[in-house]
């Protein structure tokens, strides 16, 4: 008998189970019929399945949902990155209008100090190459620039006019060892010549050892020769030391008007007096 069921057991469960679906489906009792348990049987049967489908879907929702946001803030991030670059531009610019208006009014209240008549203009050229120390302005002959007009800003003089063109000229500067000023020093009225050495500083020539002069005295131009007026600034004595001769001193002048970080300078045009109020 056993080995009987054992040999015939799936012809057996499936006749069980045809006979199940006949008794549920002519069973009429409510809550206990036919309609009831399919109900049951197909909800336990599809649940995990519509669970599984359910998680599935609120998944793949999430992960759009996500993706989507992070594109919105990636475009958002790059439109603060840019609304921050131009607020840091225009933050820029009005500083840089705000140091302009400062240097500007400078030079316009160091142009009406001095008795001269005075054109502004703006550096467009350094050269400095070798022992050559020029600079480019952008006024020229149209301007009623000329040779030899003195340059100078409101901290020294900067060097005098070498070269015109129509729109353009050339500044030797200070520090050229072809530029030769007679200067004075202001404490002790020592005089002497403020040669360029071709490196950022200058040679006070011809101080003999008696004569009395210190680190830390200012020279200004003497008004001799016709270039320079009176009183205008040359620089600061920054070295003294015995000369390789029994006669002149070793003298290192620091240029008054600062040539590293020129920008706008001044053109004198006209002496009409000497320079007093800087003597």
């Amino acid at each position: 008998m056993v080995s009987f069921l054992k040999k015939h057991r799936v012809i057996l469960t499936s006749l069980a189970l045809c006979i199940l679906s006949l008794q549920i489906a002519s069973t009429n009792t409510k809550g206990i019929g036919g309609n009831v348990i399919a109900i049951k049987l197909i909800s336990a049967i599809t649940s995990p399945i519509q669970y599984t489908v359910t998680s599935t879907l609120g998944g793949i929702k999430t992960v759009w949902m996500s993706y989507f946001y992070l594109v919105n803030v990636s475009k958002e991030n790059v439109l603060l990155k840019n609304d921050i670059a131009r607020l840091m531009e225009e933050n820029n610019q009005l500083k840089e209008t705000v140091f302009l208006n400062k240097r500007l009014k400078e030079l316009l209240e160091f142009k009406q100090s001095i008795s001269a008549s005075a054109v502004a203009a703006d550096v467009i050229g350094i050269e400095n190459t070798g022992w050559i120390k020029t600079a480019t302005i952008n006024k020229g002959a149209s301007h009623g620039i000329k040779r030899d007009m003195a340059v100078v800003t409101p901290n020294g003089i900067v060097g005098r006019i070498i070269d015109v063109q129509p729109t353009t000229s050339k500044i030797l500067l200070v520090i050229d060892p072809r530029c030769n000023i007679d200067v004075i020093a202001q404490r002790s009225r020592i005089k002497g010549i403020a040669e360029g050495n071709g490196t950022d500083k200058l040679i006070l020539k011809y101080v003999n050892h008696s004569d009395d002069i210190q680190i830390g005295d200012i020279l200004i131009s003497s008004g001799l020769g016709g270039i320079f007026p009176k009183g205008l600034v040359i620089g600061e004595v920054v070295r003294v030391e015995k000369g390789d001769d029994n006669f002149f001193i070793y003298i290192e002048v620091k240029p008054g008007a600062e040539l590293r970080k020129l920008e706008e300078v001044l053109i004198i045009t006209e002496n009409k007096s000497p320079i007093s109020p800087l003597l």
